[in-house]
C-alpha cells in the first residue's frame, strides 16, 4: 500500500463511489457510500417504530394528556435524544442501524463509537421540532435534505451526519440485507 497517511480512500476491490478508512497499517472493514437510501430508510423506520412504543408506554404510564402538544412534543424529542445518543455512544448504531448493517464513525479517526458530545451533535438538527409552530416543518425540511444528500452526496451524509462530522458506514460481508 502507498497510502501512508490515515484518512479515507478508494481501496482496490471495493464498489464504485465507496471508500473505506486507512489507519496507516491496514484497511477497516466498513465502506462509506454506495447505494444506502433504502437500507438507511428502513434502518430509521425501525428506530421509529421503537422510539413511537417507547412514547406511547412513557405517556401511558405518566398520563400525559396528549391534548397537550407541546409537552408531548417535548417529551418525545427528548426520548429519541436519549435513544439516539446513548445507542450510538454506547454500541456505534441504533438497533435500526445494527440490523442492516450500518455504524457510526467519526471522519476525523474512523472511530466507533464516537464520543458523546459527536453523538449529541448529531441529534442537533433534531432539536428543531420543539420550536413552536414551525419547528415540524422545519425538521421535514431537514429530513427532505437529508434523503436528497443521501442520493446525490458521495459520502451518503445526512444534515445529521454533517452536524456530528461523521460517516455512517455498513460492514457488507456482514450485512443481513
Amino acid at each position: 500500500m502507498s497510502i501512508e497517511t490515515p484518512g479515507w480512500y478508494y481501496a482496490e476491490g471495493d464498489p464504485a463511489e465507496t471508500k473505506r478508512y486507512w489507519n496507516g497499517v491496514s484497511w477497516s472493514e466498513e465502506v462509506v457510500g454506495g447505494n444506502v437510501l433504502l437500507p438507511r430508510f428502513f434502518a430509521r423506520f425501525i428506530d421509529g417504530l421503537v422510539t413511537g412504543v417507547l412514547l406511547f408506554l412513557i405517556a401511558w404510564a405518566a398520563s400525559i394528556d396528549v391534548d397537550s402538544i407541546n409537552t408531548l412534543a417535548v417529551v418525545s424529542v427528548a426520548i429519541v435524544a436519549i435513544y439516539e445518543i446513548a445507542f450510538i455512544t454506547l454500541k456505534g448504531a441504533t438497533p435500526g442501524k445494527m440490523l442492516f448493517g450500518f455504524k457510526v464513525v467519526e471522519i476525523a479517526g474512523g472511530q466507533s463509537p464516537p464520543s458523546g458530545s459527536v453523538a449529541g451533535m448529531r441529534f442537533v438538527p433534531g432539536l428543531l421540532q420543539v420550536i413552536p409552530f414551525v419547528g415540524s416543518l422545519l425538521y421535514l425540511v431537514a429530513v427532505g435534505i437529508s434523503l436528497f444528500w443521501l442520493t446525490r452526496d458521495p459520502n451518503r451524509q445526512t444534515i445529521f451526519d454533517r452536524s456530528g462530522k461523521t460517516y455512517v458506514v455498513r460492514d457488507v460481508s456482514r450485512s443481513r440485507f
